[in-house]
C-alpha cells in the first residue's frame, strides 16, 4: 500500500511508487487502484495546473496515435504511463482518500466475460393487410 503526502505530488508519488516496486518484486506493476475521490483529484490537478496538463497524451483512436490535448479540453485520466512501464486505473471504494495500490496482473480480465442471453425464439406468422 503506498499514500500521498500531498496531492501536488501525485505524479512524482506515482513514479517512485512504480519503482519500489520493479525493486520488491524484479517486474513492473500494470494495475493502480484507488479510490474514486483520489482519481479526481489526479483529473482535478491535471485539468488545473498547465504543468502537469502538459505531461498528459491522450491516444487518439482514429490514428491510434498519442497526441497532446487542447489546452481547453477537460482531460480524465485512465492509466498513468512511464518509460518503463504503463498502469491502468482500476478502483476500490474500500480504501481510503490517497491510498493507493500497485499490482501486477499477468493476465486481467477487468471483469469482462462473455455473457451469453438466451432469447426465446418466436415464430412470426405472415399477416395480409
Amino acid at each position: 500500500m503506498y499514500l500521498i503526502d500531498k496531492w501536488t505530488d501525485w505524479n512524482s508519488r506515482l513514479f517512485e511508487s512504480i519503482d519500489d516496486f520493479f525493486e520488491n518484486f524484479s517486474y513492473y506493476p500494470n494495475i493502480i487502484e484507488a479510490n474514486n475521490h483520489t482519481y479526481s483529484q489526479f483529473d482535478f490537478l491535471v485539468n488545473e495546473m498547465p504543468t502537469e496538463k502538459q505531461r498528459v497524451a491522450k491516444l487518439n483512436e482514429l490514428t491510434n496515435i498519442f497526441e497532446k490535448p487542447n489546452s481547453n479540453e477537460y482531460i480524465s485520466l485512465s492509466g498513468f504511463n512511464t518509460l518503463k512501464t504503463s498502469v491502468e486505473f482500476a478502483v476500490d471504494e474500500k480504501m481510503k482518500n490517497k491510498e493507493f495500490r500497485l499490482i501486477y496482473d499477468s493476465d486481467p480480465d477487468w471483469g469482462n466475460t462473455d455473457v451469453i442471453v438466451d432469447s426465446p425464439i418466436v415464430e412470426l406468422k405472415k399477416v395480409k393487410t
